[in-house]
């Protein structure tokens, strides 16, 4: 009998490590084996007969392909390094001087996440575009100068628009880090005289140096992955990131079928530049506790007086908020109203109605959108969660070989664009027909699913960490199943940070375009999808109107998510 136990417990206990490893092969290895596969056939159909090394010849022989590349490095780069410089200076800023209103600042740094960045950059088109800008209309009023433009079509403004969405994530990675820094370290080396250079380079730079290469890496692959922006801002000027490039070819956009094999041979060089980082990012991430400060009593940062300079220091935040927030919201709102574009005017506020705003409750279309993004969201984000707080058991409890690679698979998505699994789930849908999934909102979920697991995963493991696997042995001990100890003990003490990832996650699917527009079909269009047709469809003011309420919301989403936090913060 005890034979007949053990060995049901060690079945138990293996099962949910082989459907978790086969869960996420089909969810990761598949799709980039296929695309692998896609890569060295002639048509770029996986399943067509013939292979062939030429489309590799035929795309990294072409010179404009690696100018191509150069394009993405400046831009990956340039927008790091703008959210880099503005995102260490607003962490110092709330965390280390005695600014007043911190909470409220706080909320004003993040907010700006709930602006999609290709909503943003809509948003400067219409203050920075050369032809129909409010801002340089209005400065070629004032100066009379006609051939007067600040050309947001241009590398530079797509590095700039970026660069301002990517604030708010580099903001609150950063924070923990300056808010953490024991202030005895500081006071030590002072008593011993070290000046402020000195206290800069072996006080700050060795605490620091973890978290700021670890937030310069990954807003580097964010940069090199997304396409919200360089769509927005490039595409219409033939400036081509490797992700633009990549849905320009998969759509309609390139004219006649789409060039499959060209997209794959691309999509693996892209796969290797983000695997490197992605390996880079997790070696710094897991190194990082080298550099934290042990002790065993509470702390308050050591605040640095700004004196005459707390006015500019907080004007200066102001700017940022508005140039994030205040003015690309403010003329989506004035375009929303308008019956078609116009710069705002007392002239034009005679024009001004909310027709566009009741056509998104009237319009079947954008009705539709709305429910299947939610639907796409909740579904997404509950999967997502339970997912992660199996994953992270696997991870942390079983350890092992298995729990490394569990590990790695779940971490892997991090690497791989949105555009990267959209075109790969394609290919593995296009090919099996009889599971009805292509063109539904199910492969859009599977999408979300897959591009989502690292977060939930990080997130379930640090807290996977802290449980006690006694809580465990006492439940099993007294008889429990493997699934009755995983409903009864690990979900209800995991609850909370599987709801954070829930409202994340929702939040974010939300807001995703680049997946949903390459899996876009007649009926599982999303709002943001809705929205990009409505703008290159040549229909800005219907485009704004959607985008508003999309941005209302995500900012109601991000109203929970900022309440359940500090609810969590008032229970410590």
């Amino acid at each position: 009998m005890k034979s007949g136990s053990a060995a049901q417990n060690r079945f138990s206990n293996g099962l949910p490590v082989l459907v978790v490893l086969l869960v996420l092969a089909y969810l990761v290895l598949v799709p980039l084996g296929i695309l692998i596969v896609s890569s060295l056939t002639p048509s770029g159909l996986p399943f067509d007969p013939g292979w062939t090394i030429g489309n590799y010849f035929t795309v990294y022989g072409d010179p404009e392909f690696w100018k191509m590349v150069w394009t993405t490095v400046q831009f990956a780069v340039g927008s790091m390094l703008g959210a880099m410089v503005l995102g260490v200076a607003l962490a110092w800023a709330v965390e280390r001087t005695d600014l007043p209103g911190k909470r409220g600042l706080r909320i004003c740094l993040t907010l700006p996440m709930a602006i999609p960045p290709f909503l943003l950059a809509i948003g400067w088109i219409l203050l920075l575009s050369p032809r129909i800008g409010f801002i340089n209309t209005l400065i070629r009023d004032i100066t009379g100068i006609d051939d007067f433009s600040i050309n947001i079509y241009s590398l530079g403004g797509m590095i700039f628009v970026q660069a301002l969405s990517l604030v708010p994530s580099t903001f609150l990675i950063l924070c923990p880090a300056f808010r953490n820094m024991d202030p005895s370290l500081e006071e030590a080396a002072m008593a011993s005289g070290a000046g402020r250079y000195k206290l800069f380079r072996r006080i700050f730079v060795p605490l620091l140096s973890p978290s700021l290469l670890a937030a310069a890496i990954f807003m580097l692959m964010v940069g090199f992955l997304v396409f919200d922006v360089p769509g927005t801002l490039g595409m219409p000027v033939n400036i081509f990131v490797l992700s633009s490039r990549i849905v320009y070819l998969a759509t309609d956009s390139a004219g006649g079928m789409s060039a499959y094999h060209i997209i794959s041979t691309i999509a693996v060089f892209f796969l290797v530049i983000l695997l490197l980082q992605a390996w880079a990012y997790h070696r710094l991430t897991r190194n990082a506790s080298r550099f934290v400060t042990v002790t065993g009593k509470n702390f308050r940062p050591r605040l640095i007086k700004l004196g005459r300079w707390k006015l500019p220091v907080l004007g200066a935040i102001f700017v940022y908020f508005c140039l994030a927030t205040i003015i690309p919201l403010g003329i989506l709102g004035w375009t929303s109203l308008m019956p078609w574009l116009m710069p705002p005017s007392m002239k034009a506020i005679s024009l001004a109605s909310w027709s566009n705003h009741l056509a998104f409750f009237t319009n079947s279309l954008t009705l539709r959108a709305l429910g299947n993004s939610l639907l796409i969201g909740i579904v997404a984000a509950t999967v997502v969660a339970l997912f992660s707080v199996l994953v992270s058991w696997i991870v942390v409890r079983k350890g092992g070989k298995s729990g490394k690679v569990v590990d790695f698979l779940a971490f892997l998505p991090i690497a791989i664009p949105g555009t990267m699994i959209g075109v790969a789930l394609v290919y593995v849908y296009l090919n099996m027909p009889f599971l009805s999934v292509y063109g539904s909102v199910w492969i859009i979920v599977i999408a979300y699913i897959t591009t989502y697991i690292p977060f939930g995963t990080r997130s379930t493991n640090s807290v996977m960490l802290q449980l006690h696997k006694e809580l465990e042995e006492a439940a099993r001990t007294s008889g429990a199943s493997w699934g009755r100890v995983m409903r009864r003990v690990v979900l209800p003490l995991t609850l909370p940070a599987a709801l954070a990832v829930w409202i994340w996650v929702i939040a974010h699917c939300i807001r995703e375009l680049s997946s949903a527009l390459l899996l876009q079909g007649g009926e599982n269009q999303t709002l943001p999808v809705v929205l990009w047709n409505f703008w290159v469809g040549g229909e800005p003011n219907k485009a704004a109107a959607v985008g508003l309420w999309l941005v209302v919301l995500l900012f109601l989403t991000m109203l929970i998510w900022q309440m359940w936090g500090g609810r969590k913060a008032d229970n410590r």
